[in-house]
């Protein structure tokens, strides 16, 4: 692909330093000072767009663009941004020495959308665009294969800056843009949180959405880019929700809707909004009725979901999809009854992957947002690449360094994954706190052992007992084979004094390891029934050692305070 971006993406500003001479006479001065410069915006509420008003400029340019949008197999969408009104043409064609088709504008505007149509699948198309007698560079697109053939798909997101740096990008973000435009994608979806903040000024906002689309127009020009909104994106600090910046940067709504679906490739694409005004962190009323009716209404067997927050979070535990944990359920069961494929989110800047009841839910939000630390991994700046067949996916979740942080194929082949929702059980729970398991799929048979007890098929809470538990999990799928993952808990017991009672309470936190950016104990599979109360010595020794260098560390704490 060129390496060169003739076009000047964003908004135009004056900026530098006017010297002047003591020859020059105040008219002049005054002159100098008022010519027009000007760049001026209105939003049109009806449209759900801001719209640029009026420009007057010195020279004519390209603001934005072109970038290629809504691709099918047999069609797609150009878009670009002038400073002055005029009218457009795109001129493409199967080489770039050979741009012998062409689309003519009549309307006089600034922002430019024809369609192509009558395209070929699976082709590469070479095109640029022309408006004022001034040409952009030639750049190329690949049209949508027929249902059925493989494509590649690229998943990130949670790119934006932090506090100090706003509203500049990160430059592990631009990394990342160059990253994924060699890995050659067809599709590229991202899941939020493209900038830090919005501010009650129009001009302050959208120069902070033009650093961003700055930088992913360079690989707009080239691959149509699907977005879903973040809570950065939409949320005013100041109050308020202001959805039109994010949908200027995108064109893919019917607007002022900020969720929608589609089908690429014989595969179904849902993009939800999980941050509508007085619903954040929810997906219900017309939403989620427009999403049962879209899912009730598709017959293709991969189905794709995508939003910005998770229904289950590592780091915003309760302040993501979970915060209602009724209508999280809800949305979990849907997505089991119509036999969702993946749910992708962001929201966590960290890498997981939790499969529950045969769906899986992947976090990628590791584009260039401050790293969330975590002992249970996944803390890389990342994209995550999916390559789709008729029947397949073959997700790859990349480090930046190239490194592949996980590989998972789907369908799945394999004994039942059990998993544990990490940082839930990691923060101090008291004695009787039930850990929040999961299961890859549905098990034949469930058992749980609490300290090599006889086994159970309910699962109860910690022992009421200070020192070391363990907890063995045991689950059979239906063909008879049998899962197990031990998980080790801690349980502290705290002593608070007062002069007229003492209080005592048991607390525990998980000690897990990571695989997969998922966290699990060590997991072994079996054809053979799982033992049935039997005690290990060495974790019994382990235990009480390990009881009695927690006791020994509270007490001289308590001492030291």
């Amino acid at each position: 692909m060129p390496n060169g971006i003739a076009f000047k993406s964003g908004i135009a500003r004056l900026d530098g330093i006017i010297m002047f001479s003591r020859r020059i006479g105040v008219g002049a001065i005054l002159f100098v000072l008022m010519s027009p410069v000007v760049v001026t915006f209105a939003y049109d509420g009806h449209a759900g767009k801001v719209q640029p008003a009026s420009v007057v400029a010195s020279t004519f340019e390209f603001v934005r663009g072109p970038t290629v949008n809504l691709v099918t197999s047999e069609s797609a969408m150009i878009f670009w941004r002038t400073s002055d009104p005029t009218n457009g043409t795109v001129e493409y064609g199967l080489s770039n020495e050979s741009l012998s088709m062409s689309v003519v504008e009549t309307s006089v505007i600034t922002d430019h959308r024809l369609n192509l149509t009558g395209l070929s699948p699976h082709t590469t198309y070479y095109y640029r665009v022309v408006s004022n007698g001034t040409a952009s560079d030639i750049y190329h697109f690949r049209t949508a294969p027929q249902a059925g053939e493989p494509f590649r798909l690229v998943v990130l997101g949670d790119n934006r800056p932090d506090s100090s740096s706003a509203p500049t990008q990160p430059s592990v973000f631009e990394e990342i843009i160059e990253l994924v435009i060699n890995e050659d994608p067809d599709i590229v979806v991202m899941t939020g949180d493209y900038i830090y903040s919005l501010s009650t000024s129009t001009s302050e906002n959208l120069h902070t959405w033009a650093l961003f689309t700055n930088i992913t127009d360079r690989l707009g020009h080239y691959v149509p880019i699907y977005a879903v909104p973040g809570n950065h994106d939409v949320e005013s600090w100041t109050g308020g929700y202001h959805p039109e910046y994010f949908l200027d940067a995108f064109e893919l709504y019917d607007e002022p809707r900020t969720y929608s679906s589609f089908d690429y490739a014989g595969v179904h694409f849902v993009l939800l909004d999980t941050e509508l005004h007085n619903q954040v962190g929810r997906v219900t009323g017309e939403q989620y009725e427009w999403l049962v009716e879209d899912l009730s209404n598709t017959t293709v067997p991969i189905k794709l979901v995508f939003g910005h927050e998770p229904l289950y979070p590592i780091k915003h535990i309760g302040s993501s999809l979970d915060r209602n944990e009724t209508e999280r359920d809800r949305l979990q069961a849907l997505f089991e009854s119509k036999n969702v494929t993946v749910y992708f989110a962001g929201h966590d800047h960290l890498y997981n992957r939790l499969t529950t009841n045969g769906v899986v839910h992947i976090i990628t939000g590791g584009a260039g947002a401050p790293l969330y630390n975590s002992p249970w991994g996944g803390a890389y700046y990342h994209y995550a690449v999916v390559d789709v067949t008729s029947s397949s996916l073959n997700i790859t979740a990349k480090r930046t360094t190239g490194a592949v942080i996980e590989n998972y194929k789907l369908p799945y082949r394999g004994p039942i994954e059990i998993a544990i929702r990490g940082f839930a059980n990691m923060s101090q729970k008291p004695a009787g706190t039930i850990p929040q398991l999961y299961f890859s799929e549905v098990p034949a048979v469930t058992y749980y052992s609490w300290d090599g007890a006889e086994n159970s098929t309910v699962l109860t809470g910690l022992p009421n007992t200070k020192g070391q538990h363990t907890l063995d999990v045991y689950a059979q799928d239906d063909t008879g084979q049998w899962s197990h993952a031990r998980f080790v808990f801690t349980s502290i017991v705290y002593t608070s004094s007062s002069t007229t009672s003492t209080a005592t309470t048991s607390s525990t936190e998980v000690t897990t390891t990571s695989t997969g950016g998922s966290t699990t104990s060590s997991n072994t599979t079996s054809t053979a029934p799982p033992p049935t109360g039997q005690y290990d010595a060495v974790i019994i020794a382990g235990a009480i050692a390990m009881g009695v260098v927690v006791v020994v560390v509270v007490v001289v704490l308590t001492r030291r305070s």
